[in-house]
């Protein structure tokens, strides 16, 4: 494991270090090992030999999060206690990485900033509300940083109780399906720069 504490997400060096990885974000394709993995694969794969500008992708949803993370990030550690240490990109292997929203010294923690319907379920339904892509996302996240736990923050300022916190604990079976998952894409990567190699695409 590698850790690139410099890197700023979403920066031309992030977009670099993470180009033809399998990331977290995706992790509930990856850990279904099924057509939804070979999509993704070949998404990234194409993102990765296109000769376009690397954009990222951005809409109000993103540009939210964007704006409301450091303040969750923040208020977090008042409420908590814990340190978070921003990090650029965690590197597992030459095919798969993770962008952690922080960790701390023996969890971490992914922000979500929902718009007020969903943060709204947050707070009537509790952990039943999370999106299970974000469960899968967490998962990878322990997988590949090796962290004890980690805390999912969904952050709403439009609230009398703004955050709402649920710890999360390593799944060993999500972690093997994960792993075969890994090896599955590993091999799709593989055969696409066969291909890209024989055919000069």
């Amino acid at each position: 494991m590698k850790i690139y504490k410099e890197i700023i997400q979403q920066s031309p060096e992030w977009f670099a270090v993470r180009a033809r990885k399998m990331s977290a974000s995706h992790a509930q394709a990856i850990g279904n090992k099924g057509k939804g993995l070979e999509t993704y694969i070949t998404t990234m794969m194409a993102e990765y030999y296109s000769q376009a500008d690397k954009e990222h992708y951005s809409n109000s949803h993103t540009d939210r999060g964007n704006e409301l993370e450091p303040v969750a990030r923040a208020l977090y550690s008042l409420h908590t206690g814990e340190k978070v240490e921003e990090v650029g990109f965690v590197e597992l292997s030459e095919y798969v990485g993770c962008s952690p929203d922080g960790l701390t010294e023996e969890g971490g923690v992914e922000i979500k900033c929902p718009d007020d319907v969903k943060y709204f379920k947050h707070l009537l339904d509790g952990e039943k509300a999370i999106d299970s892509a974000y469960l899968w996302q967490i998962q990878m996240n322990m997988l590949i940083t090796g962290k004890k736990w980690y805390d999912y923050i969904a952050y709403n300022p439009n609230y009398k109780e703004p955050l709402f916190i649920y710890r999360v604990y390593p799944d060993y079976a999500a972690f093997t399906k994960l792993e075969e998952g890994f090896e599955i894409g590993r091999g799709l990567i593989m055969d696409i720069e066969d291909k890209v190699s024989r055919y000069k695409i």
